[in-house]
């Protein structure tokens, strides 16, 4: 006996798919994926077989005796169009005809003036002839160029995919090849079936795209939101724990520690941000049902709780510590390592930023050498220096806030010296004023500079910039927290930053147009 679907069955699979969206999802996917495909074998099933016919004329004029002639006209011969064209080639020297290779336009220009005054059957008063087909070349100024007539003529990004084709074989000088090349792209374009152009196969790609990043928008969308509020929920516990302690750590921080000023505007953020956690932590499930995170509001809340959470759980660290270190208590020392550690790592760095500016060893001017072995002895006494001071420190010979002060000054010593090395090397490698400042504006982000930025000292001197206090405003004096590794970062940057002002990259775009407003024949050049 058969089986009949009852009505409580209905309703049972019904419920199920109400609950669960994933086989909506998959029918929505193959029906997308039908449809394109369907579109795509209609167009196939009905379209007309291309036409395949051979130039009507090849005409040859190699100006730069580059190629040989008779075997290049077989080639192009026996390249199968979609109407009858007159295809042209015409190699030159654009410098011949007194024409300066740095001009934009200077191949339209020559294959203009040679059709003037050796071909005139190419043109057509103002316009190229009708059904006429040029490829140009220029192998001694390394330009490429595409014409057509008015019926024949390609759109602008059609003449650039013709030069495309042409550029490789023309960089391996192979002009044969680039020429028989150009013409084949040409041929392929020129009265292209729509179901072969790129548009048709873009917009089917489009639709089949669109459908395949909804399915995996949704489901990596899903899975990354409850990811994150996984991660998030220990460390918003740990917050909430830790919080009676960071409250005490900031209420007892030393009233008129310049450093403890910056720990409280720390604790401000801190409070703000502790209020918008528990908003969240409200909107989030304890226990998420399978749906959780599909919607958009629901992966903005999971990023916006995880990334506050993260955020909170560094800053009551930091306050926690900072009052640790200006107290004295607790964890002091590893507090103390940390605001040690920008400098450490600039001494570790030392030797290899002296190699990077030293080069060639007899290129080096006297000054240069002076300035290196400045900033190596500079490297010597702030090591030795640090080390007394933690010692002191350990002692109870100097106050938290006298130490840090004194890795201040030993940090401005430092930056004077890296400095010095740098406009040096300025010097040498800038040829003008215009070079020298790019070279000083090349922007450094140091590996490290995040946690850096969390250290008191960091803090105290971002205040004091913002405060603009005397002698701390950017530009007024050179200050980095680690100034040697600034100085190796900035030594690797700034000669590509320089090599590419003298070398911009070519755009690879073409150029169209000729210097004679009076011609405005179809084509452009570009170059290889």
């Amino acid at each position: 006996m058969p089986y009949l679907c009852t009505v409580n069955d209905r309703a049972t699979v019904e419920s199920r798919l109400h609950r669960s969206p994933a086989p909506l999802i998959a029918l929505l996917l193959i029906a997308a994926l039908l449809t394109v495909t369907g579109c795509a074998a209609l167009a196939v099933l009905t379209a007309s077989p291309a036409a395949a016919v051979p130039p009507a004329e090849v005409t040859i004029d190699d100006r730069s005796d580059a190629v040989d002639d008779e075997a290049l006209e077989d080639r192009l011969a026996a390249v199968d169009f979609r109407r009858e064209v007159d295809l042209a080639v015409l190699v030159i020297d654009v410098t011949e005809l007194d024409i300066p290779a740095s001009r934009d336009t200077a191949l339209n220009d020559a294959v203009l003036a040679h059709a003037k005054q050796e071909r005139p059957e190419w043109m057509d008063g103002d316009k190229w002839a009708d059904g006429r087909v040029i490829i140009a070349l220029d192998p001694a100024n390394r330009i490429l160029g595409t014409y057509g007539g008015e019926d024949v003529k390609l759109s602008a990004g059609g003449f650039e995919n013709v030069q495309d084709e042409m550029r490789d074989s023309a960089q391996d000088r192979d002009w044969e090849g680039a020429l028989v090349a150009g013409a084949k792209e040409y041929a392929k374009l020129l009265d292209q079936p729509w179901w072969q152009t790129t548009a048709a196969a873009g917009g089917a790609l489009a639709a089949l795209g669109a459908a395949a990043a909804t399915v995996l928008g949704i489901t990596v969308g899903r899975r990354n939101a409850r990811a994150r509020v996984a991660s998030a929920r220990p460390g918003w516990d740990r917050v909430r724990a830790e919080r009676a302690q960071t409250e005490a750590a900031a209420r007892t921080l030393p009233a008129h520690s310049p450093y403890a000023e910056a720990v409280l505007d720390r604790h401000r953020t801190y409070l703000g941000g502790i209020e918008e956690a528990e908003q969240l932590d409200q909107q989030i499930p304890a226990t998420l049902p399978w749906a959780w995170g599909l919607r958009g509001h629901q992966r903005r809340a999971s990023k916006d709780f995880s990334r506050r959470v993260e955020r909170l759980d560094a800053i009551d660290d930091d306050i926690i510590a900072a009052n640790d270190l200006l107290h004295r208590i607790g964890d002091w020392r590893s507090a103390w390592e940390r605001e040690q550690a920008p400098l450490r790592d600039s001494l570790e760095a030392v030797e290899g930023a002296l190699m990077r500016s030293e080069g060639d060893h007899a290129e080096r001017s006297p000054k240069e050498q002076e300035a290196g072995d400045a900033l190596r002895e500079q490297c010597d006494r702030t090591e030795s220096e640090m080390n007394r001071l933690t010692w002191q420190l350990e002692q109870d010979q100097i106050t938290p806030d006298a130490a840090l002060e004194r890795l201040d000054s030993l940090t401005a010593e430092l930056s004077e010296r890296a400095m010095a090395v740098r406009e040096l090397g300025i010097s040498r490698m800038a040829e003008s004023e215009g070079e020298a400042e790019l070279l000083r504006d090349t922007s450094v982000y140091v590996e490290d500079e995040e946690e850096y930025d969390r250290t008191l000292r960091a803090r105290r001197h971002q205040r004091l910039v913002a405060d603009g206090a005397p002698g701390a405003a950017e530009g007024d004096v050179f200050w980095h927290i680690s100034p040697v590794l600034w100085l190796t970062t900035w030594q690797s940057e700034a000669p590509g930053e320089l090599e590419s002002h003298r070398n911009p990259s070519s755009s690879g775009g073409s150029t169209s147009g000729y210097s004679s407003a009076s011609f405005s024949g179809a084509g452009s050049s570009s170059r290889f």
